[in-house]
């Protein structure tokens, strides 16, 4: 029984709900890479125009835009995988969870995570110049 072809219909705005999402994990995918770059752009602006005080401070940004370029790569692959995934099931019509609970939470962990990097930066960057 579990060979044969289920009867089930599946409707076609479940196929534009799986290329809506891929559409919008895409889009966090390059928002996230975008930010990455300026922040690498930025690091390297300040080390060159504005000496050597600021080295230390552009290597922790140049080390968390890689990682935030990283991540970006992450997504986008973690996007097509899932999008091909999900499509592959639509078309056998597999019951199965089309949900992702991962990405999310890895998602929130590190811009959660990276944004704390850059606060805790600027705050101890303001406690030193009082």
């Amino acid at each position: 029984m579990s060979g044969e072809p289920s009867l089930r219909r599946t409707e076609a705005k479940a196929y534009f709900a799986n290329e809506r999402t891929f559409l919008h994990w895409m889009n966090m995918a390059v928002t996230i890479g975008s930010i990455s770059a300026a922040m690498s752009g930025v690091a390297g602006h300040a080390h060159r125009k504005w000496g050597d005080d600021f080295t230390s401070g552009a290597v922790v940004v140049r080390v968390l835009s890689l990682l935030m370029l990283s991540l970006s790569i992450l997504i986008a692959v973690w996007a097509g995988y899932n999008f091909n995934h999900r499509a592959n099931m639509l078309t056998l019509k597999a019951d199965g969870p089309y949900d992702s609970k991962l990405l999310p939470a890895v998602l929130a962990t590190c811009l959660v995570s990276s944004l704390m990097v850059v606060f805790s930066g600027a705050v101890v960057r303001l406690h030193s110049e009082t």
